[in-house]
C-alpha cells in the first residue's frame, strides 16, 4: 500500500503555443509520417498525435486550434475527446474518440493524471490541445498496464467538446501553506478550505469522545466510527483535514479488486499529501477487515491524507505496516460496493474505471 515516491524534483512547466508545421488531423491510413524537424507522427483515422523529437522533461502545451469561449479552469467539469500514444515511439495505448460519449473531468481535483490536471487548464471549448508529459506528471515509476511501462512519457491530442463552469478549487501547490501550528478549525465545519499545511496539526480532538464521519461521494455515502481511543494522532490529522475541507473534490485514484479502494490523494496519482507526514499508529496482526479505515504511506511514519478503504480478503490478510483508524458502518453494502465495483476487472490499471470522487466529509462529535 506504498505511495508512489516521487523519483525526479518536479520542473518548471514549460509551454509552447502555435500551430506545428505539419497538420494534425488525418483521417485514412496506418502508419507514420516524418514532420520537418524529424519526429514522427502516428495516423489511424484519428487526429495525429505528433511525437517530440526529444521526450518531454518538463509539461509541454501546444493549441493546435485555439478554441473560443471562457478558458477552463481548476474546478470546471470538461467534456473531452482524446488520443494517447507513448512519447517515445508513438505506440497508441488509449483513445476515446470514437466513443458516443466524450470523456467527463472535474479539473485540478486529481481524477485524471497530474499532467492533464494542469496542461487542460486555459483550453477552450472546440480547441485541440497537444500535452507531451512527463513521466512524473504521468504513471511515473508505476506504469500502468501492459503497454505504460515505468518512466514512460505520454503525448496526447485533446478536443475540449465543452466546459462547465464551476467553483474555483486552490489545490495544496495554488495555495500558500497554513503556518505553524496548525490552528483547530472550528468543528461546526465553517473553517474555509485549506489544502497546504506547514506542520501536522496539534491536537485537536478529545479522545475520550466519539467521533463519526459522513463520506458524500459521487457514488453514494457512507459512515465511518473513528477509533480516537486506539489511535489518536490519526484520528485527529483526518478530522482536522475534514474539517479544513481538504478531501473536498477528491478522487479515490487506486481501486483494486478484493483488495482496497485508496483515496485521499490532492495529486490523484499517488504522490500527493498535506505537505507534513507523523507518525504511524500501528494495529496487531489481523485486525484489518472488510470495511477498515486504514492509512497508505511510503514507509514507517510517513502518514499523510492518503487513506484506504479495504474491499477484498487482499486487504485484509496485509501486514499491520498501516494506521488503522476507522470502521465503515454504514454504506458498506452500497456505497463501498458501488466504488469497489469501478475496478478495473482486468487488473491492467490501478485507476477506477470512472472518476470516484469524495465530494464532503462531515465529521459528528459526542
Amino acid at each position: 500500500m506504498a505511495r508512489q515516491a516521487r523519483t525526479a524534483k518536479r520542473k518548471r512547466r514549460g509551454m509552447w503555443l502555435g500551430l506545428l508545421a505539419l497538420a494534425v488531423v488525418a483521417f485514412a491510413g496506418i502508419g507514420y509520417l516524418v514532420s520537418g524537424d524529424g519526429s514522427k507522427t502516428t495516423t489511424s483515422g484519428k487526429p495525429t498525435v505528433v511525437v517530440p523529437a526529444e521526450l518531454p522533461t518538463e509539461l509541454v502545451i501546444t493549441d493546435l486550434s485555439p478554441g473560443s469561449g471562457e478558458p477552463a479552469k481548476a474546478g470546471d467539469t470538461l467534456d473531452v475527446r482524446y488520443v494517447g500514444v507513448l512519447s517515445r515511439d508513438g505506440t497508441e495505448f488509449d483513445s476515446n474518440w470514437d466513443d458516443p460519449q466524450p470523456f467527463s473531468l472535474v479539473l485540478g481535483t486529481g481524477s485524471v493524471i497530474p499532467g492533464w490536471d494542469e496542461g487542460l487548464v486555459g483550453a477552450m471549448v472546440g480547441g485541440l490541445r497537444q500535452l507531451d508529459i512527463p513521466a512524473e506528471l504521468a504513471y511515473g515509476d508505476a506504469g500502468s498496464g501492459s503497454v505504460i511501462q515505468p518512466g514512460d512519457a505520454l503525448s496526447f491530442v485533446i478536443e475540449v467538446v465543452s466546459i462547465t463552469p464551476g467553483d474555483p478549487i486552490e489545490t495544496a501547490a495554488t495555495q500558500v501553506a497554513v503556518a505553524a501550528p496548525t490552528p483547530c478549525p472550528q468543528a461546526d465545519g465553517s473553517s474555509a478550505r485549506e489544502t497546504n499545511f506547514a506542520e501536522a496539526p496539534t491536537m485537536c480532538i478529545d479522545p475520550a469522545k466519539s467521533y463519526t464521519a459522513t463520506v458524500v461521494t459521487n457514488l453514494g455515502e457512507f459512515t465511518v466510527t473513528l477509533n480516537a481511543a486506539t489511535a489518536p494522532l490519526t484520528v485527529n490529522n483526518f478530522v482536522v483535514l475534514s474539517r479544513y475541507h481538504f478531501f473536498d473534490g477528491l478522487t479515490c485514484h487506486r481501486i483494486l479488486t478484493d483488495f482496497v479502494a485508496q483515496c485521499g490523494d490532492p495529486l490523484g496519482d499517488g504522490t500527493g499529501g498535506p505537505g507534513y507526514e507523523f507518525a504511524d499508529e500501528l494495529p496487531t496482526d489481523g485486525e484489518y477487515k472488510i470495511g477498515s479505515i486504514v492509512m497508505a504511506n511510503s514507509g514507517p511514519d510517513t502518514n499523510g491524507s492518503q487513506f484506504f478503504v479495504v474491499t477484498g480478503s487482499g486487504g485484509v490478510e496485509l501486514p499491520p505496516n498501516y494506521s488503522l483508524f476507522g470502521q465503515v458502518t454504514d454504506g458498506l453494502e452500497t456505497t463501498i460496493t458501488a466504488i469497489a465495483a469501478t475496478a478495473d476487472a482486468t487488473g491492467a490499471s490501478e485507476s477506477p474505471t470512472q472518476p470516484v470522487i469524495i465530494e464532503s466529509i462531515t465529521i459528528t462529535e459526542v
